[in-house]
């Protein structure tokens, strides 16, 4: 370090420095204030370090004063760097190109900024500032092995080899210059002497030019240490991560932050600390104990795993140690394929130091993964357990001892021999007889199976009986397994209902249902909750076909037990097949409940005419509110969330439950289950199929404010007749008079002959004969039919028919008129309808004699074939022997009418 002399006389105000630098192009500035005196730096070239003896008086230049005391204390300075040469010292030598991975000093300044100002924690800091450093040279880079096209392993390039190719990297200079270095320590003098202020403006000038170097921010820690205690630790844990190898740092500045409560930091700075030293096992458990602290336990997993794949085989005992704890970790959390990993590492790395402890949890795990024949090769291999395969390949085949050779999969494996000496544990001689069942080998199994049975008792080793059985039953080999499950049952301590509902599952596979039967009901006593066993038990009965039992088996009571949707389905559906209907409808509606909302009362359906199933169910909550009732009936029933029936399996029921309700004449429950479907999220897009069914239903129901409710939205498609029908059909049976405007605003948009002619209709049945007539005319004229001739009639008729009429005789000559056209576009097929009207005709005028012609011809004419083939809907012989009977009474001739009734109206 060059050689610094103070003027003895007045130390405090003034001094002089000189500093080297290798791109000097002229003197650098430093600030002069009021109350310090100014620091004087010259940069000289490099030939002129070696004959520099002293320091030399230089010409001072004033910089801008930086206030220590700012909160930004790092703001100025990004400033000021940019003016420097880009090619200034503190690039490394022999760097030909810039390297985006490296942080330029004004990113470097931005995020220290950032931390000091607390809008980045320290964890958030140095993952940033370690994201852009993670491509920096370090020592001993890993041998990486990556296969080769040709087949065999070849060492995949390090990073340095990787990095020389491309050409050297831009580094983060961490060293200060041999000048800095002589300010750094006057820095330290002054900080010694009180003079903190300057210290500081050193500090901050050394920061300024190399921002990268952990000195004077530990300098600034120590200034600020009784000042401002937050603000040292934030210098520390800068300077601890410029100097990331510093490991009782990091530990150091860890227990501060748990003193101050910060666990993250804390848990950052050990997790630095154990970069800088990977093995130290102590840093490891401590931070796993704050990240359980805060809930990640995951993250405390992981660390150990990392652990594990440091440590090497001189450091055995901590390895096997943490590989166990890392492996019931994964284990409780269904990652066999992790934890396997993780055991892996022991008998890899030290394999002489292996129990038998790792080996019964290694070889549990390879028979979770599916790898029996590594399960052997470990059984072999650390225990007295003898096995050798017969391995076929393609192009031969080889006796191999697996002793020697360790089989990577379970393909083409035949086992020659396979023996258990005595002395091998239970646990280990199971696990063998499993492996060797799996690899397809049950012949072999055996012997093997023979003596485990007349070895072990059942009480003592029930759970290995079990997964010896359980492997037999993987290969269907249920007769086999049914011998090993047999001992379990007749046993004390595992006669349990898992081990009867593989019985059962042994007997089924068997083909015996009736042994099936009985260890199926065995399990229902043992478990009145285990579902699947009443599912099976059900499947049984019903081959057996015993549905009452089947149907019993899957009964639930809604008010108690939480309803599985499959068995509630399936029990529905078996009410069905035996034709239990009422039954059947209750328990379908029951089934609806999962997707559906109860209606309480035909108050609640006008708001489900909405088009969009989630605004319906709005809509009914509204109205709920609107009449302080609960949204939720108390007395719901509550699914589990098991499997449930698929999509065209509910709507299917939903169409058979429409069906039994309207063959069962119920058309109250016909209505409710419609319009309860209609607040089935499950079933929107079958929406327009329900909203029909939901017409009919009210139709049938004669409920027709609702029906109308639905129709006036459908006959907006004016291209479908059958709608204009049943809005006529709704029309017929309602208690308002709604309809009238609603076809007059129609009217107004679309002038279309099914409106004009409802429109008529409507006028006649009001009495406006002349407006009625009006439009049948204007609509004959345009399209005659004989229904509009018909209705033309009628209107002529009815206006005869008034008390103040006049002309009636031409108005009777112009209906009967309109009636013989209707009976001629009719034609001979219908002529029995059209005889019977003209009959009415003449009945309602008062010609007695006409109307009984008419009458007769419809009692003579034979039924034509549209007649016969509906004759309770077309045949109109009865109604014209009652109004002949009429007559007969009217002229005072009761033998003759009594004739008539008793041969054509029969009850």
């Amino acid at each position: 370090m060059e050689k610094m002399e103070v003027d003895s006389e007045n130390e405090a105000e003034d001094f002089h420095l000189r500093v080297l630098s290798p791109s000097s192009e002229g003197p650098l500035l430093i600030d002069e204030t009021p109350d310090l005196a100014p620091v004087i730096i010259e940069e000289l070239e490099e030939s002129q370090v070696a004959n520099l003896n002293e320091f030399i008086e230089a010409n001072a230049l004033e910089i801008c004063e930086i206030n220590p005391e700012d909160a930004e204390i790092t703001g100025s300075l990004g400033s000021t760097i940019s003016n420097e040469d880009p090619k200034d010292s503190y690039q490394a030598e022999g760097s030909d190109g810039e390297d985006n991975d490296v942080l330029t000093p004004e990113e470097q300044e931005r995020l220290t900024k950032q931390f000091l100002n607390g809008e980045l924690t320290f964890s958030e800091y140095s993952s940033r500032m370690d994201t852009h450093a993670e491509n920096e040279t370090t020592e001993n880079q890993p041998m990486i092995v990556v296969p080769s096209s040709s087949g065999r392993a070849r060492p995949r390039e390090s990073i340095d080899e990787k990095n020389e190719k491309k050409g050297r990297r831009k580094k983060k200079r961490r060293n200060l210059p041999l000048a800095l270095q002589g300010l750094m320590g006057e820095a330290n003098l002054r900080f010694a002497k009180g003079e903190t202020d300057l210290a500081i403006k050193m500090c901050m000038e050394i920061i300024r030019q190399v921002p990268s170097a952990p000195e004077p921010f530990q300098t600034l820690a120590m200034i600020y240490e009784t000042r401002d205690p937050e603000k040292a630790l934030q210098f520390s844990l800068i300077a601890a991560h410029l100097n990331p190898k510093d490991v009782d740092q990091w530990i150091k500045l860890a227990n501060i932050s748990l003193d101050s409560g910060d666990i993250k930091q804390a848990i950052t700075c050990y997790s630095k600390a154990i970069q800088a030293n990977p093995k130290d096992v102590a840093l490891y458990e401590e931070r796993a104990k704050l990240q359980e602290q805060t809930g990640d336990v995951r993250a405390s997993i992981k660390g150990y795993m990392k652990l594990i794949h440091q440590l090497g085989p001189e450091d055995g005992e901590y390895l096997i140690n943490y590989a166990k704890i890392v492996a019931q970790k994964f284990i409780q959390e269904n990652n066999h394929q992790q934890a396997l990993e993780a055991m892996e590492q022991i008998f890899n790395k030290c394999p002489d130091l292996v129990t038998l402890e790792e080996v019964n949890i290694i070889t549990e795990l390879l028979i979770t993964s599916k790898k029996f024949t590594r399960c052997l090769d470990i059984l072999s291999r650390y225990t007295s357990i003898s096995v050798k395969y017969h391995q076929f390949s393609v192009k031969r085949t080889e006796l191999i001892e697996n002793d020697s050779v360790a089989l990577a999969d379970n393909s083409g494996i035949i086992i020659e021999s396979c023996i258990i000496p005595n002395d091998v544990v239970v646990d280990l001689k199971a696990k063998c007889i499993v492996a060797v069942i799996e690899l397809n080998n049950v012949d072999k199994a055996d012997g093997l199976i023979n003596q485990f049975l007349k070895e072990e008792h059942p009480d003592a080793s029930g759970d290995l009986f079990l997964d010896v059985a359980e492997a037999l039953m993987s290969r269907k080999e249920y007769s086999r397994s049914i011998k090993v499950l047999e001992p379990l049952i007749n046993s004390e301590n595992y006669s349990l209902a898992a081990v009867w509902l593989r019985y059962a599952e042994c007997w089924v596979g068997c083909k015996n249902l009736k042994k099936a039967i009985l260890a199926y009901e065995i399990v229902t006593k043992l478990s009145p909750q285990h579902l699947e066993a009443k599912l099976q038990l059900s499947t049984l009965y019903k081959c057996m076909k015993l549905y009452d039992r089947a149907i019993d088996i899957l009964k639930q009571d809604p008010d108690v037990d939480v309803i599985d949707p499959d068995a509630l389905y399936r029990k529905t559906m078996l009410l069905y097949k035996i034709k239990r209907f009422d039954e059947f409808l209750e328990s379908g509606y029951l089934l609806l409940m999962k997707e559906c909302i109860r209606l309480r009362s035909k108050a609640e359906l006008p708001t489900l005419m909405r088009p969009r199933v989630r605004e319906r169910r709005e809509a009914l909550h509204l109205h709920r509110l609107s009449r302080a009732e609960p949204l939720e009936d108390n007395n719901a029933p509550t699914f589990s969330s098991s499997t449930v029936p698929s999509f065209n399996d509910e709507y299917s029921l939903f169409i058979k439950m429409c069906q039994v309700a309207w063959d069962l004449k119920k058309y109250g429950v016909l209505e409710r289950i419609c319009f309860t479907a209609l607040t089935s999220k499950k079933f929107e897009p079958k929406t327009p199929h329900i909203i029909f069914l939901c017409l009919l239903a009210c139709i049938y129901n004669k409920d027709s404010y609702h029906a109308y409710n639905i129709i006036r939205d459908l006959v907006r498609d004016f291209t479908k007749p059958s709608l204009w029908n049943l809005l006529n059909v709704v029309i017929q049976t309602a208690d308002d008079a709604r309809h009238n405007r609603f076809i007059m605003r129609l009217l107004g948009e679309n002038a279309s002959f099914h409106l004009h002619l409802l429109h008529a209709n409507n006028c006649l049945v009001s009495g406006t004969y002349k407006y009625a007539l009006n439009d049948y005319v204007s609509l004959y004229k345009d399209s005659p039919a004989p229904l509009l001739a018909l209705l033309i009639g009628v209107t002529c008729l009815q206006m005869a028919c008034q008390k103040y009429a006049a002309k009636k005789h031409r108005l009777v000559i112009q209906a009967y008129t309109f009636f013989k056209k209707y009976a001629q576009q009719r034609g001979p097929e219908m002529k029995q309808e059209s005889d019977y009207n003209i009959g009415r005709l003449l009945h309602q005028i008062g010609l007695l004699t006409g109307a009984l012609h008419f009458y007769k011809l419809v009692l003579d004419s034979p039924p034509s074939e549209l007649i016969a083939s509906r004759p309770e809907l077309f045949d109109l012989r009865r109604e014209a022997a009652f109004n002949i009977h009429l007559i007969y009474m009217q002229s005072g001739n009761p033998d003759l009418a009594r004739i008539y009734l008793d041969e054509y109206i029969v009850i």
